[in-house]
């Protein structure tokens, strides 16, 4: 993950300082937590040998982490700087690429698929997902719902860094059950799992619930999306939404997750 984000140079001197920053804090703190990790890691596999190697190693990361992460800083924010005050001619762009569907015929234009694999593109830009693109829905000029083949986001413009960010991504395995739209129809409700190896509930034993809602422009999208979003469900985990008129196991108990 960390080449992958040196590979991506810095668009302009706010995410250049951002980026710095926050590589020199990760240096420091390494370099910091190093000095007691280390040694015990060492006595765990060497005993007492390994204590005192441990403490080598310790010491040396506690100047070399941070060192590093001073270098980190300087070349983000000299990246940031450079690519800012490049005069560069600016390409007016009338539309988006083509989007090509994953069977791979040529159909003809459509700009709202054009327009949604563009936003998955920035959105996935710092990430290593090999997503692809499914549905979408602008929620304002700076807030869309996407709809790829493994999962659904909400993702937002984050006007400081000048890109589109993740607020919140959930795969289709930890939905909990089919998307439910509220009395003034633009809005659709669903419960997922959330990560354990993220945020507080690394903290947790049990995964945890978490109520979404998304609120669309229009009834009309609203229903186009619960339509979307459960033909995804359904190719993710049939057991589970299974499509019938009575009771199904899911609706009785949670074994089966």
């Amino acid at each position: 993950k960390q080449w992958y984000q040196r590979r991506v140079r810095a668009a302009h001197i706010g995410e250049g300082l951002v980026r710095g920053g926050k590589s020199f804090l990760m240096g420091l703190y390494h370099g910091v937590t190093g000095v007691v990790v280390k040694p015990v890691e060492g006595a765990a596999q060497e005993g007492v040998e390994g204590f005192f190697k441990g403490v080598g190693k310790g010491l040396v990361g506690a100047v070399t982490r941070p060192l590093g992460g001073i270098n980190d800083m300087i070349t983000y924010t000299i990246d940031g700087i450079h690519h800012h005050t490049q005069i560069d001619e600016k390409i007016l762009v009338l539309r988006h690429p083509r989007y090509i569907q994953p069977d791979k015929i040529l159909r003809p234009y459509n700009s709202t698929q054009s327009e949604g694999k563009y936003l998955l593109g920035q959105v996935t830009r710092h990430n290593q997902w090999n997503d692809t693109y499914y549905h979408h829905s602008l929620l304002t000029t700076k807030s869309t719902f996407i709809l790829t083949d493994q999962r659904c986001l909400l993702s937002e413009y984050d006007d400081v860094l000048n890109q589109w960010k993740v607020e919140w991504s959930h795969v289709y395995h930890d939905i909990e059950r089919m998307p439910s739209v509220m009395d003034n129809g633009i809005c659709v409700v669903f419960s997922a799992f959330m990560d354990p190896n993220v945020g507080f509930s690394k903290f947790f034993k049990n995964r945890r619930k978490k109520t979404r809602m998304v609120t669309l422009p229009t009834p009309e999208e609203t229903q186009v999306m619960v339509e979307r979003f459960a033909i995804k469900l359904r190719k993710t985990n049939k057991k589970r939404f299974a499509q019938n008129t009575g009771d199904s196991c899911w609706d009785k108990c949670c074994r089966c997750l």
